[in-house]
């Protein structure tokens, strides 16, 4: 009975035996046999197969489902990363009110580029950014959606690093620092200046919003 429950656990969240051998620091060949029944996993075996299974050892013994207990509501984790998220999000509302007409005016009086595109290239995407992690962290305080499958939080993981990849190209090209890099590549430079024009702001911010949601989801078990 354990046996089978362990291939299904294991199954549910994504592990190859190999994959559980490793964390357990045992053979696979061990993984194999408690699955199969040939071998039977003391207690202190079961107590490191739950944690690694990411469940409770009830489930081990009684199966996948059998305990269903309720979602611990506001959690203090949560609770800090959806408090933090909202107090960047708000001080970049409040720079934009306050801050970026003061930097364009700047600009238009002095000819001073530099601190309007520092402020362009740092501050709202990280309120955007913040924006997207706000969104699940919120949801997080009433509702239990983290992402169970290994598998799945690894592609969230790549999406996520993507969509922010895509601002870090937009941003050095956009600064001009990319085209001083890549100059001996002219062709493939061009290529990246005309996707930093294309790139629009909906589509830079957008890319930043899916990136901490993404992120979020990815690296909450």
């Amino acid at each position: 009975m354990v046996g089978r429950n362990l291939k299904r656990l294991r199954q549910r969240s994504g592990l190859t035996q190999d994959d559980l051998a490793e964390r357990l620091h045992v053979t696979r060949q061990a993984v194999s046999a408690w699955e199969t029944g040939k071998n039977q996993p003391d207690a202190e075996t079961l107590t490191a197969l739950a944690e690694a299974l990411g469940t409770d050892i009830r489930e081990l013994i009684y199966g996948p489902g059998a305990v269903e207990e309720g979602y611990a509501r506001f959690q203090r984790r949560y609770v800090v990363c959806t408090v933090l998220c909202a107090v960047v999000v708000l001080a970049w509302l409040v720079m934009e009110v306050t801050l970026e007409p003061y930097l364009y005016r700047l600009r238009m009086e002095t000819f001073t580029v530099l601190p309007g595109l520092v402020y362009l290239l740092v501050v709202p995407p990280l309120g955007v950014l913040a924006a997207g992690c706000l969104i699940p962290a919120f949801a997080s305080l009433w509702a239990d959606i983290r992402v169970r499958s290994v598998r799945a939080r690894r592609v969230l993981l790549v999406l996520g690093l993507l969509a922010l990849l895509y601002y870090i190209v937009w941003a050095a090209a956009y600064s001009g620092l990319l085209p001083r890099i890549l100059n001996q590549w002219r062709p493939w430079w061009l290529w990246v200046m005309k996707l930093a024009t294309v790139g629009n702001d909906l589509l830079r911010y957008s890319s930043m919003a899916v990136s901490g949601c993404t992120l979020f989801l990815s690296l909450n078990r």
